[in-house]
Formats: structure tokens, C-alpha cells, sequence
């Protein structure tokens, strides 16, 4: 397996999860990370994780189901 599978997949779920809680902190100087609800915090983890999974999954797959190519038979 290809580590740069793993850091592509890393770096999606990171961006993922910390998206919505930069938002919001922008969105709202007033408020810290010890304000934001827990809804935000799981919000942003399943990101997170779909991202990772997603992107770890795609690199993985075979090439004719990631690129819609079909091997000639």
C-alpha cells in the first residue's frame, strides 16, 4: 500500500473537519473553540472522516472504477 495514499487521505480529513469550525471562529471573533457546541465538534469529525475515507477509498479503487475506463476484454 502506498503511504502517499495515507497522506493525501490525512490531509483531506484535516481540511474537512477543520473547515467548519474555522468558519464559524471567523464568522464570529467573540467566540472560541471552548464555545462552539458539541454539535459542531461531531459535525466536523464526520467531515472529517467521510473525507478521509472517501479520498483513501478512491486512491485505492482499481482504475477502471476511478476512471471509468473499462479494460478491454
Amino acid at each position: 500500500m502506498n503511504l502517499q495514499y495515507y497522506v493525501k487521505a490525512i490531509w483531506a480529513g484535516a481540511i474537512a473537519f477543520l473547515g467548519p469550525i474555522g468558519v464559524l471562529l471567523l464568522a464570529t471573533p467573540k467566540l472560541g473553540l471552548v464555545d462552539l457546541s458539541a454539535g459542531v465538534w461531531i459535525s466536523s469529525a464526520v467531515l472529517g472522516l467521510v473525507a478521509f475515507g472517501g479520498v483513501l477509498g478512491w486512491q485505492q479503487a482499481p482504475a477502471s472504477m476511478s476512471t471509468s475506463i473499462h479494460p478491454s476484454e
